[in-house]
C-alpha cells in the first residue's frame, strides 16, 4: 500500500522539476561602460525539431546606472549571420525621480517583454544584441543575459 502511493509521489516530484527553459545566459559588460559598438552575441543551441519559443532578455545593473530607461537592438541571425529578424526593445530602469523598478541594494535585475522566437532543426542561430542609446558609451550595466523558453 505504502509503495503503491510512493510511486506517484516519485512521478510528480521529477516531473515538477522539469523547466520550460532550452538557453539561459548572462555576458559580463566591460567595467568602463557598453559602448554602442560593442554587439553581444549568444549563440544558441541546435534543436533536433523545429522549435518556437520565447526570447527574454535581462540586464544587470548597478543602484546607480544613471538612465531611466535602455533601448536594445535584438538581432536573431542565421548560421551565415544574416539577420532573420530584428526587434527594437524599450525597457523602463528607474521611474521619473530615478528610483530603480525592481528591488535589490548594490545589483538589479530587469527582464524585458518577450520576443517570438523560431530556430529551425539542425540549423544554427545567434542573438546579437547592442544598445540604442544616445550616449555613445553607457556606464552602471553590467551584464546582458537570454532566456529562451517554450
Amino acid at each position: 500500500m505504502c509503495r503503491s502511493l510512493f510511486l506517484p509521489l516519485i512521478g510528480l516530484f521529477l516531473s515538477s522539476c522539469t523547466s520550460n527553459t532550452l538557453y539561459h545566459s548572462y555576458k559580463p559588460l566591460p567595467k568602463e561602460g557598453w559602448e554602442r559598438s560593442d554587439t553581444v552575441c549568444f549563440d544558441l543551441p541546435r534543436v533536433e525539431d523545429d522549435f518556437s519559443g520565447t526570447l527574454t532578455i535581462g540586464l544587470r545593473t548597478t543602484a546607480h546606472v544613471g538612465i531611466l530607461d535602455v533601448v536594445l537592438a535584438v538581432e536573431q541571425c542565421d548560421g551565415t549571420g544574416a539577420v532573420c529578424r530584428c526587434d527594437t526593445v524599450r525597457y523602463p530602469l528607474a521611474d521619473a525621480e530615478g528610483n530603480a523598478l525592481t528591488g535589490g541594494v548594490n545589483i538589479h535585475q530587469y527582464e524585458t517583454q518577450r520576443l517570438p522566437l523560431l530556430l529551425r532543426k539542425g540549423k544554427s542561430t545567434s542573438v546579437r544584441i547592442h544598445h540604442l542609446m544616445r550616449h555613445e558609451t553607457l556606464s552602471g550595466i553590467t551584464e546582458l543575459g537570454i532566456r529562451l523558453t517554450h
